[in-house]
């Protein structure tokens, strides 16, 4: 079987992070939620041109194209392996890509990613919809693909092949050994952006196209509630700065892309790959814009400073609970002061933030979240987010959840905004929506909000870019009773 044409698509099945695993939000659902390319294919597609495969890529969501769309792509590009980036809250939707694509060819190769299948309970595989796929991939897809479809070429015993999910001759569900993390994370390509509609992902604020370039993986934390150790390990593994500085200089200088979003499971960790990045972005002179993750703990004024200089505009905290016996039992490792002091740094510096908060844990009552909510109130970041926490199988949440009794629904078809899988052991899950939803109200139709945002606004299509995002936060809102 020669393989020579691969189609790498988000599915149309409405907007979601696909292609960072860990985070599946709902974008639409979201308050300020932006969407980000899909350098989970693109990295795929990088590797594939290693063994003579000719990629495409297809974002339909992104693209505003529907299913009759798939299907023109499936009579024109007439592919032999289809490579679909899934989510756990839609999984049961996209499976529809493979059922159609079986339909024009029942030999095209169907192989799926995502973080699902890291930890699914591999017996609801057997479920008639999951027929139409072939393999599915547990691990970093890009480094496993190419084993993968040698393996098919040659008619391989897939058993051979580390990372991947498939049914023996017997229509049994075999899990292969892992395949080891990559250490080495200059090894991979870059993500193929010749590929992709790069003007589709913007800055929220400006509407400029923006890419993300991840600078390391792993998350030495172990917050329970978190996919990331599962996905990309507890061990830090960065990339070397030349590498990252490389990427930088390809998106400038080929696809006059200055925007960027560097992402890690935290940024900020090691401070001295902090520092000597920005040092190398500001000796080269590259004069770009970016934001980066971080934890509160993991920031101080040192390294805020070089961001701010070598072009940080935005900082992101997950900061989770505003209270700490609930920021302790989700091992999330951090306080309210430092949460207080990591925002308070980023004001002086002029640094906007994004706090991120997580509500909705077993142990939680009305006044616990409520700490929460006025912790967010009293930051006044510049964005903020409410999620409402979903129980993934194979994280310490799950496992919880179910000792509690409360887990009477997997994570499938649930997401963190407006269906979350459970509610606590105090409060149900129709009044954690609605409390998220005056939260939101309380952050964003605040006068004083409204007015220091208007202020800083710098041109029209900032304004443009804030009604959109304020008429879809509005319309967020109505969508459940007060």
């Amino acid at each position: 079987m020669k393989l020579e044409k691969a189609l790498l698509f988000n599915p149309p099945v409405g907007l979601y992070q696909r292609g960072e695993d860990r985070c599946q939000a709902e974008v639409d659902g979201g308050s300020a939620t932006s969407l980000r390319p899909p350098n989970d294919l693109g990295y795929i597609a990088s590797m594939l041109r290693q063994i003579g495969v000719t990629p495409f890529v297809a974002d339909y969501p992104a693209e505003k194209k529907q299913w009759r769309h798939f299907e023109e792509d499936l009579k024109t590009i007439q592919p032999d392996i289809l490579v679909m980036s899934i989510t756990t809250p839609t999984i049961k939707d996209d499976m529809k890509a493979f059922s159609v694509a079986k339909g024009f060819s029942s030999n095209v190769f169907t192989i799926a990613k995502g973080a699902h299948f890291y930890i699914c309970n591999k017996e609801e595989l057997k479920d008639a919809i999951y027929d139409v796929m072939d393999v599915a991939i547990i691990g970093e897809a890009e480094t496993i693909i190419n084993n993968l479809v040698l393996a098919k070429r040659s008619s391989s015993d897939f058993s051979k092949v580390r990372g991947i999910l498939y049914r023996n001759s017997h229509k049994q569900i075999v899990q292969t050994e892992p395949e080891p993390f990559w250490i080495d994370l200059d090894k991979i390509p870059f993500p193929a952006r010749d590929l992709m509609k790069n003007h589709l992902y913007t800055r929220p604020d400006t509407g400029e196209p923006q890419v993300t370039i991840q600078t390391s993986r792993g998350c030495p934390s172990q917050c329970i509630f978190c996919l990331s150790p599962i996905i990309s390990g507890m061990k830090l593994r960065e990339r070397s700065i030349g590498n990252v500085i490389a990427e930088i200089e390809e998106c400038v200088e080929k696809y006059n892309i200055r925007n960027f979003f560097f992402r890690a499971d935290t940024f900020t960790i090691n401070k001295n790959t902090v520092i000597t990045l920005c040092k190398e972005i500001i000796n080269r002179k590259l004069d770009i814009t970016w934001v980066a993750n971080s934890r509160v703990n993991t920031i101080d004024e040192e390294r805020l400073e070089w961001m701010k200089k070598a072009g940080c505009w935005l900082v992101a905290f997950g900061i989770e609970s505003g209270n700490d016996d609930i920021q302790k039992r989700i091992k999330k490792g951090t306080t309210q002061a430092q949460a207080r002091e990591a925002v308070r740094l980023c004001k002086k510096l002029g640094i906007k933030t994004y706090g991120f908060y997580l509500i909705g844990f077993p142990w939680e009552t009305r006044e616990m979240i409520m700490d929460t909510l006025n912790l967010a109130i009293e930051l006044r970041c510049d964005f903020s987010e409410i999620h409402i926490a979903i129980p993934y199988e194979g994280t310490e949440f799950y496992k919880i959840a179910q000792d509690f009794g409360i887990l009477t629904e997997t994570a499938i078809g649930h997401n963190y905004f407006s269906n979350p899988a459970i509610g606590t052991l105090h409060v149900t899950k129709d009044e954690l929506i609605e409390m998220r939803k005056k939260a939101l109200k309380s952050l964003y139709l605040n006068p004083r909000y409204i007015a220091s945002t208007l202020i800083h606004i710098r041109s029209f299509e900032e304004v443009k870019n804030y009604t959109r995002y304020g008429v879809r936060l509005f319309k967020n809102l109505l969508k459940h009773k007060n």
